[in-house]
């Protein structure tokens, strides 16, 4: 039996109780150099290195010691060690006249503080045994599974499961709805339903089974033929396991990509729509390469031929389909900078006609539907849904304005040349009304101006800004109309006629002489769309 500790089970091992005693009381007893603590002899660190190398020896040589704890022996070694650097100090510090300071030695110090009995160990292991023979008896039933080829008569199956497919899943759907009136699926339209997300991963499977039936059926058809030594023999062993390790990789994907967000959101707590598609995005990337990884190996590609040819394919892959690419950073930069997330309203502009702007009147602002892998659906005003690649707001400006905190109210009056001498008064009773009035945001948080801009040859103009806090647009347009109406009661005070324009029109050039402003007496920018 060999005395190395290195093959001693840990928990079975601990000092011999004579031979530690016997070697301590042998060292720490000298008249040596130390340090005495009211009559407690401490060792000094050499001693301390000379009990190591004793103790080491004797217990490698001591008949009792051979089947005690490796481990055990490194903590006390490393107790005493301590015990011979430390003891001196406190020694030192103590005062001659508090005696007790230090009552016990470091002798009394177990390194088994915990320790079951041996009957209760046995049993603990006998249970781990059991139940880990019984996971091993599992994995080997489902592997001889896997492994049993398919036959010519076995295509029922595959036509079985391709009418699950097509019909069976309408029936569940129905059997479900009808059956368990509680159940997600019976409050649930079929589009948002188990039954219809199930169609992905069980064409999936139906892809499985095809390649394996094909494959088995080629093999047996090659070995009439002997033509099936020509293909390498960890392919023929391997290909059953490889072959489910990636469709139980593309599953536990896309079964990550429909549940991950809501349980993210349901026990987690995170209420952030782009945080959640960070989140899973981290994790769906993660599974697809280790199933790439996985299946690599299972069908005996070697680990350093599996990174070389990842590097050269992945730059070959990069220069090849660098627009894919870019669309795919462009959609985990909108997940990570969060420039706009699903529900809220932007505006864009147009380029190059790829789709149309936000300037056209049946466009106004998109309404972000979805943020996918590769492009970003948009709902415009007249309801009919734009993709747009991903790619193309990592240099677009895109305005959300759903994150905005207020609306501008902008006003242009034109007053006539004979009541210039009115506008102070009237600028004074604009401004009183608007900082009165509810709706409008006041100083120092929004400014509110009101003033003479400039003098025309026919008219002067009168510029109004205000501010209002309310940003719904509904809400916007109402408050908008009463302030308007309001201010233009004021103007109507003061003024005494509408400034019209004054000048001639040209008719060979087909416009105004100069001098004239046409449009109507107010005009607004454009925010109020």
């Amino acid at each position: 039996m060999t005395t190395d500790p290195r093959h001693r089970r840990v928990h079975e091992s601990s000092y011999d109780d004579d031979v530690f005693e016997h070697e301590r009381s042998r060292y720490f007893a000298r008249p040596a150099e130390g340090v005495s603590l009211q009559g407690v002899r401490t060792p000094s660190p050499l001693e301390s290195r000379e009990f190591n190398n004793s103790i080491s020896s004797t217990v490698a040589a001591s008949p009792s010691a051979t089947s005690k704890s490796f481990a055990a022996r490194l903590v006390a070694t490393g107790v005493f060690a301590f015990a011979g650097i430390f003891t001196p100090l406190v020694a030192t510090a103590a005062s001659p006249s508090q005696p007790g300071i230090v009552k016990s030695s470091v002798s009394d110090i177990n390194p088994n503080v915990i320790r079951l009995p041996d009957s209760t160990r046995a049993r603990l292991d006998a249970f781990f045994l059991e139940r880990v023979q019984d996971c091993k008896g599992v994995i080997e039933a489902v592997d001889r599974h896997i492994n049993d080829p398919w036959d010519i008569e076995d295509i029922w199956l595959i036509f079985l499961w391709h009418f699950m497919i097509t019909k069976g899943r309408r029936k569940a759907y129905k059997f479900s709805r009808d059956s368990f009136a509680g159940s997600p699926d019976a409050s649930g339209s079929w589009e948002t339903s188990f039954w219809n997300w199930a169609a992905h991963p069980m064409r999936v499977v139906g892809a499985l089974w095809i390649a394996l039936y094909a494959f088995d059926n080629a093999v047996r058809i090659g070995s009439m033929l002997g033509i099936a030594r020509w293909l390498p023999l960890i392919m023929m062993e391997q290909f059953d396991r490889g072959m489910y390790t990636l469709a139980g990789g593309i599953i536990a994907i896309m079964m990550t990509d429909r549940w991950f967000p809501e349980i993210l959101e349901s026990r987690a707590n995170v209420k952030d729509a782009s945080q959640r598609l960070v989140l899973t995005r981290l994790v769906t990337v993660s599974l697809a390469i280790t199933t790439v990884v996985c299946t690599a190996i299972v069908f005996g590609l070697p680990p350093k031929s599996l990174l070389g040819f990842g590097g050269i394919g992945g730059l070959t892959f990069g220069l090849a389909a660098k627009d894919l690419i870019s669309n795919f950073l462009g959609g985990s930069m909108l997940a990570v900078m969060r420039p706009f997330s699903p529900g809220e309203k932007v505006y864009l502009m147009a380029v190059g006609g790829r789709f149309r702007g936000t300037n056209e009147p049946s466009v106004g602002g998109y309404l972000v539907k979805d943020i996918g892998w590769y492009a970003t659906t948009l709902i415009p005003k007249d309801t009919r849904p734009t993709t747009v690649p991903n790619g193309f707001f990592l240099g677009a400006n895109v305005i959300n304005i759903s994150r905005q905190t207020a609306r501008i109210m902008v006003m242009n009056i034109r007053v006539r040349l004979d009541d210039l001498p009115t506008i102070p008064v009237m600028t004074s009773e604009i401004e009183e009304y608007l900082h009165d009035h509810p709706a409008v945001t006041n100083p120092p948080e929004r400014p509110i101006r009101v003033h003479l801009r400039d003098v025309l040859p026919d008219h002067a103009a009168v510029r109004v800004e205000a501010h209002t806090h309310i940003v719904k647009k509904e809400a916007f347009l109402a408050v908008n109309q009463e302030v308007t109406l309001g201010v233009y009661a004021i103007v109507g005070k003061f003024a005494s006629g509408p400034a019209w324009p004054v000048g001639c029109y040209d008719g060979a050039a087909g416009k105004w002489g100069a001098g004239n402003n046409q449009g109507s007496n107010a005009s607004f920018d454009g925010t109020g769309r």
